[in-house]
């Protein structure tokens, strides 16, 4: 009897690392930007996209008198047919190797290297010989960013601006789940003929000076999983099944500590 209460000392040690064992994520591990004070911070370094090869440019041109910009529209349809047939992406102007779209009335226009700004100013300004009235808007059809790993929905989203952050596109993504890794997020970029790949702390506050905060057209971010996850099989069937299995362990225990203590 004297080895009783030690029998069930231990049998009570293994109980709890059974039900412990199917691990956990740590506070500190889903937290963001825990050291973030009260301040300003310098926007500055907000970067501006500038067109390259292979962009894919929403180009429309308006005027009060319909009939002289009908040749843009026919542009458009064929120019979004043949991107649909290439890149899958309807309605707009494809950028080509060497840089170049193709516009009614001015011919072959330098794109790469300007920002959708600069484009529409020069086309406007170019198309007042044949157009007085003439409206320009330029914009990105292929910005679009794919998120994959430990986000809630993990997809390709088209962004319908300029300007997209890392955090703005997990929000859109529906956040992290429980077991991603925040510290270590990456991005893989692909501009001017270049495959980057970069790590980001996003429980960082360094994060906001990262050139990786603001996304670029095809952006792809992958969330890694916390290690804590390969116990996650485990423990989602200790939670869903502690009712019965508690108490059958705890029966368990006590009958081979009673056994044990009749030797």
């Amino acid at each position: 009897m004297k080895y009783k209460y030690a029998y069930q000392l231990v049998g009570a040690v293994a109980l709890s690392a059974l039900i412990s064992s199917c691990g956990g994520v740590k506070y500190s591990e889903m937290l963001m930007f825990e050291q973030v004070q009260s301040g300003e911070m310098n926007l500055d370094r907000i970067p501006v996209l500038v067109i390259q090869p292979d962009d894919i440019l929403s180009i429309q041109v308006s005027s009060r008198n319909p009939e002289t910009v009908v040749a843009f529209k026919t542009m458009r349809e064929t120019a979004g047919n043949m991107s649909t047939a290439a890149l899958g992406t309807p309605d707009g102007y494809r950028v080509n190797e060497q840089g170049n779209i193709y516009l009614p009335f001015l011919g072959e226009v330098k794109a790469e290297g300007k920002t959708l700004h600069g484009l529409r100013e020069e086309i406007a300004n170019k198309l007042v010989a044949y157009i007085p009235d003439a409206s320009v808007q330029v914009r990105f059809v292929n910005f679009r960013v794919t998120l994959m790993g430990e986000v809630k929905v993990p997809n390709t989203y088209i962004i319908p601006n300029e300007r997209l952050t890392i955090l703005e596109a997990i929000g859109m993504a529906g956040d992290f789940t429980d077991y991603a890794r925040r510290n270590a997020v990456m991005v893989v970029r692909e501009r001017n003929g270049v495959r980057e790949f970069a790590r980001v702390n996003t429980q960082d506050p360094e994060l906001f000076q990262s050139p990786y905060f603001y996304l670029s057209p095809n952006d792809i971010i992958y969330v890694e999983p916390l290690k804590a996850k390969q116990y996650a099989t485990r423990g989602d069937f200790i939670d869903r099944y502690s009712v019965i299995l508690v108490p059958f362990v705890s029966a368990l225990t006590f009958l081979v500590v009673d056994i044990a203590t009749r030797k």
